[in-house]
C-alpha cells in the first residue's frame, strides 16, 4: 500500500504514461489513490505490462483542476486543454510510446531555456497561502539556491507580483507559484520549459504535507517542503522523473520515452522516487551525479563563450580539444541538433547521424574525443561539424520577423561575429554599409576583448537591430 500512496506524492509536469496498480481500475479502499483520506487523491492506476492502456483506463484516472485550464494524470503531471488535450496526451505520448538526470524531450527536441532566460526565471508566490506563505517563500528559495549552486540559472522572486499571483497569467514572472484546488491529489506540481505561460504554474498544496504523515507508515520522514520544491523546480528546468529510466527495473513506475539520459543513472537522484527502486529518501536533495547533469546542460557560459582561439586547427586539419570555446560549442551541438540539422544542414554520414542520436540517447557526448571514437564521424566528422559551425554553415531559420539574425544559428551568429572582429573600418563602413559611427565604434570596442555574442554588438551605441540586419545582408546575400 505504501508503495501505491507514494507515487502520487511528488513531481510535476511529465507526461507520465503508467505508474501503478493493475490493467483495469481498481476500487479497492486500501488502495491510497482512491481513499479520500489518504494523501494521494484522485484516480485508478494501471501496471505497464506493455500492453496497449486503453483511452477509458487512462481517463478514469485523470483529475481536472476545477479552477484551471489544466488536468492531471498520475496524480501531479498537468495536460493542459481539457478534454481535448486529455485525448492529445493520450494518443500523441501513451499510445505512441507503447508501440540521472534525464532530460525532457519534445519532438526530438531538449525542452531548455535560452541563456537569456535562464538567467531570469521570476516567479511570485501568491497571497492566497495566507499564514502559510512565508513557509513557501523560504521552501522556494532553499530549493532555487540548490539548482542555482551548481548550474548557469537564477531564479528571481519578485514580491511585488504576489498580490496579482494568482491571476490565470501574470505577464510580469515568468512563472507563478500558488494554491493547489482544496481536493488536488498532490503536494505539488510544475511544468516543462515548453509550457504556454498560462499553464507555468507551481502549485503547491500546503495540507497536504500535514496529511502525508497520517498514518502507520514513515512517509513523512525526512519530507519537506523545501525537498520537494527541489524536484519541482528540477522539472521547471527540464528534467525528468530518473525512475522511468529502464535501469530502474520498475515496470510500475515507468512512464515514456520522451527523454534523453544526460548522466549515468542515478537510483538516489533528486529526480528519482524513493518508492520506485530509488536508493534516496524523501529529503530530495541533489546528488554528485545531479550537480553533473545540470552543470551540463546550464553550463557556465563564462567559462565557454562563442569565442574563437589563435590555433583551432592542427596542421593535419583536425580540430583541436584544447580550444575551449570552440570544442564545447561542437559538442554542445551534437547533443542538442535534431536529426534534420545533422544530416541535412550539416551533411553528416546518414550512418554518422544515426549513431550519434543512438548514444545521446543513452547519455551525451561530453568531449571531442567522445564524437572522434564514433565509427562513421572521427576526426573528418569532426571537421565537417567544425565547418558547418565557422565556415559555411546555413540554418533553416537565420532571422526573426524584423530581419535581425538569431543567436539560435550558430554558423550565422559566428560569421557576423568573425568579420564584427576582423573586418576593417573601411569593409565595415563602405562595403556592409554600416553607419560610420558604428563601424568605429566596433573596431574600438574590439581593440580591449573581441566579440564573443550578438548582444555583445548589440550594446555598442548606433549598432542595433538595423546594423545587425546589414552585416547578414553583407555576408549572404
Amino acid at each position: 500500500m505504501l508503495r501505491r500512496k507514494l507515487i502520487l506524492l511528488s513531481c510535476s509536469a511529465l507526461f507520465i504514461l503508467s505508474a501503478c496498480g493493475d490493467d483495469t481500475p481498481t476500487t479497492d479502499a486500501t488502495n491510497e489513490v482512491n481513499n479520500p483520506s489518504g494523501p494521494g487523491g484522485k484516480g485508478d492506476h494501471w501496471v505497464n505490462t506493455g500492453e496497449p492502456v486503453s483511452y477509458e483506463d487512462f481517463r478514469a484516472q485523470v483529475y481536472c483542476e476545477p479552477d484551471h485550464d489544466i488536468c492531471v494524470t498520475e496524480g501531479d503531471i498537468p495536460i493542459a486543454g481539457g478534454e481535448a488535450g486529455i485525448q492529445a496526451f493520450y494518443y500523441e505520448r501513451i499510445r505512441a510510446s507503447q508501440s540521472a538526470l534525464s532530460v525532457n524531450q519534445s519532438g526530438g527536441e531538449d525542452t531548455l531555456y535560452t541563456r537569456a532566460r535562464r538567467l531570469d526565471l521570476s516567479y511570485c508566490v501568491d497571497d492566497a497561502f495566507g499564514e502559510d506563505k512565508a513557509l513557501v517563500i523560504t521552501a522556494m528559495r532553499e530549493a532555487a539556491e540548490a539548482w542555482e549552486a551548481h548550474g548557469h540559472l537564477k531564479f528571481r522572486y519578485d514580491a511585488s507580483q504576489d498580490a496579482d499571483c494568482g491571476m490565470d497569467l501574470n505577464a510580469a514572472v515568468f512563472f507563478t507559484v500558488t494554491t493547489s484546488p482544496a481536493d488536488a491529489g498532490y503536494l505539488a506540481r510544475a511544468f516543462f520549459p515548453d509550457s504556454q505561460a498560462a499553464d507555468r504554474q507551481v502549485r503547491v498544496n500546503v495540507p497536504s504535507f500535514a496529511a502525508a504523515g497520517d498514518g502507520d507508515d514513515d512517509f513523512a520522514k525526512n519530507l519537506t517542503m523545501a525537498g520537494i520544491l527541489r524536484h519541482e523546480l528540477g522539472h521547471v528546468l527540464g528534467f525528468r522523473h530518473e525512475h522511468t529510466r529502464p535501469e530502474a527495473n520498475d515496470y510500475w513506475c515507468f512512464e515514456d520515452d520522451n527523454y534523453r539520459p544526460v548522466t549515468e543513472y542515478d537510483s538516489a537522484s533528486v529526480m528519482h522516487y524513493p518508492q520506485c527502486s530509488g536508493t534516496g529518501d524523501w529529503s530530495l536533495v541533489l546528488t554528485d551525479i545531479d550537480v553533473q547533469g545540470v552543470a551540463f546542460f546550464y553550463p557556465d557560459f563564462e567559462r565557454y563563450p562563442m569565442g574563437r582561439c589563435d590555433v583551432e586547427l592542427s596542421d593535419e586539419g583536425d580540430v583541436l580539444e584544447d580550444c575551449a570555446p570552440v570544442a564545447h560549442h561542437i559538442v554542445e551541438f551534437v547533443n542538442n541538433a535534431s536529426e534534420d540539422t545533422l544530416d541535412h544542414w550539416a551533411g553528416l554520414d546518414t550512418r554518422a547521424v544515426d549513431d550519434i542520436l543512438a548514444t545521446r540517447s543513452r547519455s551525451p557526448f561530453h568531449t571531442l574525443e567522445d564524437l572522434k571514437q564514433m565509427h562513421y564521424l572521427k576526426e573528418h566528422g569532426v571537421r565537417k561539424l567544425y565547418d558547418y559551425l565557422y565556415v559555411d554553415g546555413r540554418c533553416a531559420a537565420e532571422t526573426d520577423a524584423n530581419g535581425l539574425p538569431l543567436a539560435s544559428c550558430w554558423p550565422v551568429s559566428h560569421r557576423i561575429l568573425e568579420f564584427a572582429n576582423t573586418a576593417s573600418l573601411e569593409e565595415l563602413d563602405v562595403a556592409a554599409r554600416l553607419d560610420r559611427r558604428a563601424a568605429e565604434n566596433i573596431v574600438a570596442a574590439r581593440q580591449n576583448h573581441p566579440f564573443e555574442s550578438l548582444s555583445e554588438l548589440w550594446l555598442i551605441n548606433y549598432v542595433k537591430t538595423n546594423a545587425l540586419n546589414k552585416l547578414y545582408n553583407h555576408l549572404y546575400d
